[in-house]
């Protein structure tokens, strides 16, 4: 994806441009080291054109191998590859073999050319014709000043030493790269070797330096090292030091040649990306939460600082046999009650890309479960395909725990009032009835002492009984009062939508159940029509149910912890339904009679003021067992002109 995406950015029509618009042989590579064209004047030297070289052999070889000495191609094709993986500066010398059939030697070099973030878009590459140069260094092998006279000629800092490792040259490149020559090494008091180690190289690294050349001149094997060495204005910069021995027919070593790269800004630029991301670490450690890292797939691959502490555990605990990550995760630190839900939430975010956000009880460094609030957001690339995973906890124990004492108290509270409201509302009914229910007794006595005299006095009982009639008839119309009162029947009713209503609920209680680590999920019908109803009295009616769900979910429930409302038209009504997981009702005929209650401290008239409020809006309530809670359902009618609109 990453090279499609260069190569598009960059055609091959622009990068073939630039090649030949560069004096002497150029030539280009795509960022992974494929071939993709050579200059005219290139074209022109070796007799190949830029086609056939754009493709590999049927072995997997570079198509340029043919166009180079058989005892080149190894050596070139993994000094390319190695500085194709570093992204280091290519330099090579090499035999190519002409158009004419004959072989010269040439120096390549290439560098890589970035993008503003750091990115290769291709490589870019010049070749020397140095033949004459090296047939003139073979040809005076033997005279040192012709050796460094060639030497000279190249345009990369090299050193030279016999076979023994003492220095013998040291090219102009380097000299002015240094600010010394072979004459400032020849004291006397030390060997060229250490004094040239003394003078070049910073003091923290000559120790390691003269132990990993001497170990080379030893054993005979390439040296490589990176290191400081001065430079001519006496600061010291980082370099790539290499070297590699010169052997005769027989095998035996006759010279040792080196190359000094320059590599200060490279380093320069890591030790900046170091910084950065110990400053990142640092932030991320001190930041009042807990910090996670996952995989694209949803493995954990990183935990901060705070987190291994708060919860005891590092991401070498997750490794257990036949587990992945991400369930040995959930396993270690998430309550039993919570696991099942938090791992297929994860998983379910991991496999849309949906941000995640829950709530749940994790184990503490200290063995105890404590509340944490979750959130995780994916981190995408360029073209949106998710890259990691980063996700934040922050401990609420202490929150939801006192939201929960305030909802304890908010309900006693509400007890004490519905204890103080029934008192005054007997006094009141004794206070209301029994003034008629008196005159109601002194006319029936008064009737019948009427019809006790002799002779009856017939007008004054019949006067007497229609005082009892009309006294009756005002005890009834107190109770039928008080009876109103008690059922909330009203006549302020309003056209509503019941989704908003179940909306309302869910703002009400939601948190509460949250707190209680209960879940409300919503089923509503988005096309359901409006109905005419006492809205406070049917949020009444909701809140019950809901509340009631919630209570035997928290007192029975298994391990979904769920309430589910789901609202629908069924023919002509509208009918909301309550599911709970609570272990179901044990009675259902009794439920809602009055003062019947499952509850060690309920009244027992919840359900029917429920029932009542549902009879008077022309619906009907009524409960039934699921197998695993308890389902409680109500209808209301929509009504023929409110279902026509």
């Amino acid at each position: 994806m990453a090279e499609e995406t260069t190569k598009s950015r960059v055609s091959v029509e622009e990068i073939s441009k630039l090649v030949n618009s560069m004096p002497g042989l150029g030539w280009a590579a795509w960022p992974d080291g494929e071939f993709v064209c050579h200059s005219r004047t290139m074209e022109e030297h070796v007799g190949v054109s830029t086609s056939e070289l754009a493709s590999r052999q049927p072995n997997g070889d570079f198509a340029w191998k043919d166009t180079l000495h058989p005892e080149d191609y190894e050596r070139l094709s993994q000094s390319w590859m190695e500085a194709v993986r570093s992204q280091r500066t290519y330099d090579v010398s090499h035999r190519v073999k002409t158009a004419n059939g004959e072989f010269r030697w040439l120096r390549s070099t290439a560098k890589a050319q970035l993008d503003d973030s750091g990115n290769v878009l291709f490589w870019l590459g010049t070749s020397i014709d140095i033949h004459d140069a090296v047939m003139a260094m073979e040809a005076s092998f033997e005279r040192e000043k012709g050796m460094r006279a060639l030497i000279d000629t190249v345009p990369a800092p090299i050193w030279s030493t016999d076979a023994k490792g003492e220095p013998t040259a040291i090219n102009r490149a380097l000299a002015d790269q240094t600010g010394i020559s072979i004459r400032d090494l020849d004291r006397g008091d030390r060997t060229v070797l250490a004094e040239a180690i003394f003078q070049a190289i910073h003091p923290d690294d000559r120790a390691m330096v003269q132990d990993a050349l001497m170990r080379s001149f030893s054993s005979g094997d390439g040296f490589k090292l990176k290191y400081r060495q001065r430079r001519a204005d006496g600061r010291y910069g980082w370099i790539s030091g290499e070297a590699q021995p010169l052997r005769d027919d027989e095998g035996e070593i006759t010279r040792w040649f080196g190359v000094c790269h320059d590599i200060d800004e490279e380093v320069a630029t890591q030790l900046v990306l170091a910084e950065r991301e110990a400053r990142l670490a640092l932030i991320v450690n001190t930041m009042p939460g807990l910090v996670w890292a996952s995989s694209a797939e949803g493995m954990p691959t990183y935990f901060s600082k705070r987190l291994q502490e708060w919860a005891g555990i590092d991401i070498g605990d997750l490794v257990r046999a036949g587990q992945d990550l991400l369930s040995s995760a959930v396993e270690l630190t998430v309550h039993e009650e919570d696991r099942a839900d938090v791992e297929a939430t994860m998983r379910r975010s991991y496999r849309t890309g949906e941000p995640w956000h829950h709530r749940f009880r994790q184990r503490h460094a200290d063995g105890a479960w404590r509340w944490v609030e979750a959130r995780m957001e994916p981190l995408r690339d360029e073209d949106g395909a998710i890259i990691e995973w980063y996700g934040l906890e922050l401990d609420v124990d202490n929150e939801v725990r006192s939201q929960e004492s305030l909802r304890i108290a908010q309900e006693r509270l509400t007890r004490a009032a519905q204890y103080a409201g029934m008192a005054e509302l007997s006094a009141s009914i004794a206070h209301e009835v029994s003034q008629p229910l008196a005159a109601v007794v002194v006319g029936s006595d008064a009737c019948r002492r009427w019809l006790e005299m002799s002779p009856p006095n017939i007008e004054r009982a019949i006067l007497s009984s229609e005082n009892v009639v009309r006294d009756a008839n005002i005890a009834s119309e107190v109770v039928r009062r008080i009876r109103a009162l008690f059922q909330h029947k009203s006549e302020s009713r309003e056209i509503v939508d019941i989704n908003d209503l179940i909306l309302r609920v869910q703002d009400l209680i939601g948190e509460e159940m949250t707190a209680s680590g209960i879940r409300l999920n919503l089923d509503l019908d988005g096309a359901m029509p409006s109905v005419r109803i006492d809205s406070v009295q049917i949020q009444q009616v909701l809140v019950n149910l809901v509340r009631n769900a919630a209570e035997a979910v928290a007192q029975h429930g298994g391990p979904s912890r769920s309430v589910a409302v789901r609202a629908a038209v069924v023919r002509q009504d509208i009918v909301v339904k309550v599911t709970d997981s609570g272990g179901g009702i044990e009675d259902l005929e009794r439920i809602f009679t009055p003062f019947f209650s499952t509850k060690d401290n309920g009244m027992g008239m919840g359900l029917a003021i429920c029932q009542s409020i549902v009879s008077s809006h022309g619906g009907k309530l009524w409960a039934e067992n699921t197998g695993e809670g308890a389902r409680l359902s109500f209808s209301l009618p929509i009504g023929e002109a409110l279902h026509s609109n």
